[in-house]
């Protein structure tokens, strides 16, 4: 499957040819690289262009995240050059690796959602080429799509959502964050209470978190708050990245994204 010209997901009925560089690997990675993995990313990559090929991986696993969250990773990156036109070939382990929460993992992708992914992939390289603002967001993001302790993975995309959505350092953020969010993911009434609410909730954890007060949070809830605050975001990030409008207008200034979002929300009441 291509998500991009160039970038391919692709299946091998035995292990491609990686011109020796397979056996610089221990025996265990090697097991863990060629058993349990049925397919492989593939690309081409030119010295020197944009986006490198760590940030292609990256990009590429997070448009398969923003459909729905599964156990996808990669542990390996083999580089291999064409040594008549002067380029090598390398072989680099991957520490930063996607997480997963336990329990809340689809086990199948299908083909409607590799299309889904294919048409996030190419907005998402836009902004990470730019490196303008909506980049801090996507970086949170990996950061916290990254991290194996919870709360630096809440820390990460409640700070990714606030990067997506503030305008504003006025006191009252929960309340503007939620707002901004609700009217932006929804449009009947009900939908954006529900959304309002929910948005509150888990924003709330993460003030816990940053206050000391993580103690606060059931152990038992910690990862399902996590869940679900990574399904807030993913919800966020689809409404932003399918629209160019609104990309345009959150990379703009803090007037740009007021006036956006003062529009978008208005009539609409938060409920108490």
């Amino acid at each position: 499957f291509e998500l991009t010209p160039g970038l391919r997901i692709r299946h091998f009925n035995q292990k491609p040819d990686l011109q020796g560089l397979d056996a610089t690997l221990a025996e265990d990675e090697q097991t863990d690289a060629f058993s349990p993995a049925q397919h492989w990313l593939t690309f081409h990559w030119d010295e020197g262009t944009e986006p490198s090929p760590a940030e292609t991986v990256n990009l590429a696993l997070v448009a398969l995240w923003l459909v729905k969250p599964t156990r996808s990773h990669v542990a390996f990156r083999f580089q291999l050059g064409q040594e008549a036109a002067g380029g090598g070939k390398s072989r680099s382990r991957l520490f930063d690796r996607f997480a997963w929460v336990p329990g809340a993992t689809h086990e199948e992708f299908d083909n409607s959602d590799l299309q889904s992914a294919s048409s996030y992939y190419p907005a998402l390289r836009d902004i990470c080429c730019a490196g303008s603002r909506l980049n801090d967001a996507l970086i949170l993001t990996l950061t916290g799509c990254w991290s194996h302790q919870w709360q630096a993975a809440l820390i990460c995309h409640a700070a990714a959502a606030e990067a997506l959505l503030t305008y504003s350092t006025a006191p009252g953020i929960t309340r503007r964050l939620a707002t901004s969010y609700a009217c932006l993911v929804e449009t009947q009434r009900a939908c954006r209470d529900a959304a309002y609410g929910e948005f509150r909730t888990l924003y709330s954890v993460r003030s816990d978190i940053m206050h000391g007060r993580a103690q606060n949070v059931p152990s038992s809830q910690r990862l399902t708050l996590l869940a679900r605050f990574q399904n807030v975001l993913r919800t966020l990030w689809r409404a932003v990245i399918t629209s160019p409008q609104l990309i345009s207008v959150l990379e703009g200034s803090d007037a740009q994204r007021e006036a956006y979002f003062s529009q978008l929300t208005s009539g609409y009441t938060p409920p108490p």
